[in-house]
């Protein structure tokens, strides 16, 4: 045991020295904050991590584009997606997932290539991925099942209740909140607002990836706190359960027509 834990520490050592050996003394600090120490310990562990890494790409969600700007938003994604492949060549990586939606790509990577993503200009965040499969039923359950299934795993970032509301009524009005760091703006500067807002809006982009597939609509997304509002059925609950991006999900309540 005495011997694992050293191996450990050894092990997270390397994954930090190698972070610091590529990066310039000037960006230290600012690239560091770009791998958070759960991605670094699970590099450790494991030799490699599943992460999803966010994009420096501006970004508008689809149902507010034209076509044309649709189609070219999404190109602009597909083409910075190969320029951070290119410049992993050689590290040791594993394309996992490229999004076309959203400015995200999903990889499995070891210390060397966590080093250059947290170099690169063009990297805004890198976060924790879960496994995919993860929250998928298994074959031949029946939707109430999969609903009973889903209160009995329910943990507390998603209540019981939430569950059972969806299971009931198909879907269910939440806030999620998001695990990223966060002041009160008016303590920040300008430059420390608009990092702090690109962060939030990172995360959000990563929570509707992971949502992908399953039903759920958004129905606010703030730009000054970490968190964002959603319309979700059983699928979606599950998703936000097992996100590393999510800290806790509550009900939410309908939107007051003022009069």
């Amino acid at each position: 045991m005495i011997q694992h834990m050293r191996s450990q520490r050894v092990l997270r050592t390397i994954c930090y020295a190698a972070l610091l050996l590529l990066l310039a003394p000037a960006a230290l600090a600012q690239s560091l904050g770009k791998i958070p120490r759960e991605v670094i310990d699970q590099a450790a562990a494991h030799g490699t991590a599943l992460v999803l890494v966010g994009l420096n790409l501006p970004w508008q969600m689809e149902s507010k584009l034209s076509d044309a700007d649709l189609s070219a938003q999404r190109t602009a994604i597909a083409s910075l997606q190969s320029d951070l492949l290119n410049k992993l060549e050689g590290r040791k990586y594993k394309l996992l997932r490229r999004y076309q939606e959203i400015p995200g790509i999903a990889l499995e990577v070891g210390a060397d290539a966590l080093a250059e993503l947290a170099r690169l200009p063009i990297v805004t965040n890198v976060l924790l991925d879960r496994p995919a499969g993860s929250a998928i039923s298994p074959p031949n359950q029946s939707a109430s099942q999969a609903s009973t299934t889903a209160v009995v795993v329910s943990s507390e970032k998603v209540p019981s209740a939430l569950f059972l509301r969806a299971a009931r009524d198909g879907t269910v009005l939440v806030l999620a909140g998001l695990r990223t760091p966060w002041q009160r703006e008016e303590g920040l500067s300008e430059d420390l607002q608009a990092l702090q807002r690109n962060t939030i809006h990172s995360a959000q982009s990563y929570v509707l990836a992971e949502l992908a597939g399953t039903g759920y609509k958004v129905t606010r997304l703030y730009g000054k706190i970490p968190g964002i509002a959603l319309r979700v059925g059983v699928d979606a609950l599950i998703i936000l359960e097992k996100s590393p991006a999510i800290t806790n999900v509550v009900l939410d309540r309908p939107a007051q027509v003022r009069r």
